[in-house]
């Protein structure tokens, strides 16, 4: 890879021991009543990409997280605590156990960067036992952005009776490099996979419009996976930092509790952002290619919008929502006409729905109610989970789950579309696509491949 070194971060990393060993001298010294103590300290620095800083570092365990407008990232290494307990039906001891924790934290708090399963059951097989059913961790070390400011962070949690030593502490930082490293080009690809291929494809959506026509859905999400297989090892962080080249307007994330772990992406779809009581989120559905010029980019917008099949799609998902959401909140508003989420290869129906939640709701309750949305479950949604739990011949693991970040009184998530499971030579792929009344395996078949067409051209992966 090439390297970039970068003075003001060799300066702010060569720094950062001194100010470990000052903030573990300070805990020592606090008064006994004290049983824990949270410390970020943090460094300005000037103009650093914090992915191609991730690119450098050697850490088994990564975690990367940037917002749509990429306006905000966060780029960690290493964990300052985790929390790992419940599952996306049960989320309540998650979070409280970060709130707990991030209230020791003075003034400058960390965020958990991390996601969900897809369902309780969807990690039992490989490859996704590792990732487990939740994980979220606060990064040892971290640099974040946002929009005034870019800060390199040192996280600690200091605990009575479990403290690590400090030099315990001075070692694991010198093990971060203060440099950021240009992407190299991916493996030689050998050969790519598809679960199911043509024929199961054509059968499930048969399937599936059958219990379309008697009444049982009146839509469902299915989806396919594709497998990659590369002659050497593949490094996630790698696979992402070229996706966000050529993928604008979407998050940006990875997950890497090991090397043996590895889940990324590149989503379009909120699930939803909350700060404080209000909320945002959208309905999300239908897709088109862009054109190769304007003249057929405008045809092809202009026909997603006027898609009968597209908008019944779309509004199904719209309709859920504000459904959901006047179960919690004080007040609701939404767009009723979808308008065109235009990306850099794909083009959506898009609705924009926002909320001032009542007192008391938390994140336990949003995720619980708004996951999944029947733009990647189905609707009505027990029967559609049901159905392509059945008809899918894999384990979604933490495929369309919610995947983001949350504080003391903020979270973002996203829907994990559009993601990948990364495993030494192998990368798995997943996309999905929404099967209504007037859906067509072909056109169904051929979603999917503009959806995961990103992938595809960063790896070379339309060989067969």
């Amino acid at each position: 890879m090439r390297v970039r070194p970068d003075s003001g971060l060799r300066k702010a990393v060569s720094e950062m021991p001194m100010r470990i060993r000052r903030a573990y001298k300070d805990w020592e010294n606090a008064p006994d009543h004290i049983q824990q103590r949270g410390v970020r300290i943090e460094v300005t620095l000037g103009d650093v990409d914090p992915l191609r800083w991730l690119l450098a570092q050697r850490f088994q365990r990564l975690a990367y997280w940037s917002a749509r407008d990429g306006a905000e990232c966060i780029a960690g290494v290493g964990s300052c605590h985790e929390c790992s307990v419940g599952t996306v039906s049960h989320p309540e001891a998650l979070f409280a156990k970060g709130r707990e924790v991030l209230s020791h934290f003075g003034n400058s708090k960390p965020k958990y960067i991390g996601g969900f399963s897809f369902s309780e059951h969807s990690v039992d097989e490989a490859p996704w036992p590792e990732m487990g059913q939740t994980r979220f961790w606060i990064p040892f070390a971290e640099i974040c952005k946002s929009e005034d400011k870019i800060v390199l962070a040192c996280n600690l949690y200091f605990r009575r009776n479990v403290n690590v030593p400090v030099n315990v502490l001075i070692q694991e930082w010198q093990a971060i490099h203060a440099q950021t490293h240009m992407p190299d080009a991916l493996p030689t690809l050998i050969c790519r996979r598809d679960f199911p291929e043509r024929e199961g494809w054509d059968a499930n959506v048969r399937s599936a419009l059958d219990l379309i026509d008697n009444g049982v859905l009146d839509k469902v999400v299915l989806a396919r996976k594709a497998e990659y297989h590369f002659a050497s090892l593949v490094s996630a962080v790698q696979i992402l930092a070229i996706l966000e080249q050529v993928t604008s307007h979407c998050y940006h994330f990875l997950i890497q509790p090991s090397p043996r772990a590895a889940f990324m992406g590149t989503t379009p779809e909120r699930l939803y952002r909350r700060e404080g009581r209000a909320l945002k989120t959208e309905a999300l559905a239908g897709t088109r290619p862009r054109g190769k010029d304007e003249e057929e980019d405008q045809r092809l917008g202009a026909e997603l919008l006027e898609s009968t099949k597209e908008r019944h799609e779309q509004e199904l998902v719209r309709r859920d929502l504000m459904r959901q959401l006047h179960l919690l909140s004080d007040t609701v508003e939404a767009e009723e006409q979808p308008q065109l989420l235009q990306l850099e290869r794909k083009q959506h129906l898009l609705s924009l729905l926002s909320a001032v939640l009542r007192n008391k709701v938390d994140d336990a309750e949003l995720i619980k109610s708004l996951h999944p949305t029947p733009a990647v479950g189905g609707s009505p949604r027990e029967n559609a989970l049901r159905e392509l739990t059945r008809l899918e011949p894999f384990s979604r693991g933490w495929y369309a789950a919610p995947v983001g970040c949350f504080g003391e009184d903020f979270a973002e998530f996203a829907v994990a579309i559009r993601s990948g499971m990364v495993q030494d030579k192998q990368v798995n792929i997943y996309s999905g696509a929404g099967i209504v009344q007037g859906s067509q395996p072909e056109e169904e078949w051929q979603e999917i491949e503009n959806k995961i067409s990103d992938f595809v051209k960063v790896t070379g992966g339309g060989i067969r």
